[in-house]
């Protein structure tokens, strides 16, 4: 398997770890992922085959800039 390069410090999440971090079902992110609606969940930072990852500094930096517009 090949090694994907991860930021040092940088936690990964899947989509159920990324929906349970948000309070949602993992069902509700890939929905959310299918009809790219990225204003209610945060673009993840890598596509591999065996589907999407996020950073969980990302997460928080995207939630940080989200509560900031009102949204």
């Amino acid at each position: 398997m090949n090694r994907v390069e991860v930021p040092e410090g940088f936690e990964v999440l899947d989509a159920e770890a990324l929906a349970r971090r948000l309070g949602l079902r993992r069902q509700t992110v890939q929905a959310y992922m299918a009809r790219d609606w990225w204003h209610l969940i945060p673009r993840p930072n890598r596509k591999l085959a065996v589907g999407p990852i996020w950073y969980e500094a990302s997460v928080r930096e995207w939630e940080s800039r989200k509560g900031g517009d009102g949204g």
